[in-house]
């Protein structure tokens, strides 16, 4: 429920945002919909940066250790 919440407040900021445009609201859902999988792409790039950072100090961590 709370994810639902979450979902329709991002939804209804990005309209919002949309809408405050030169052309008004006639294109708002369209421009609402790249204001979106803007957010997502960026939300997804922190996270592939953060995983591979974690990658490769893994790999560091594994190559430093001294197999005794």
């Amino acid at each position: 429920m709370i994810a639902l919440v979450a979902i329709g407040l991002i939804v209804g900021g990005a309209l919002w945002r949309a809408g405050k445009s030169e052309s008004g609201w006639r294109f708002a859902p369209l421009r609402a919909t790249g204001v979106i999988a803007g957010g997502v792409f960026r939300i997804g790039v922190v996270v592939a940066s953060i995983m591979f950072a974690v990658v490769v100090a893994v790999a560091i961590g594994a190559l430093r250790t001294t197999f005794q």
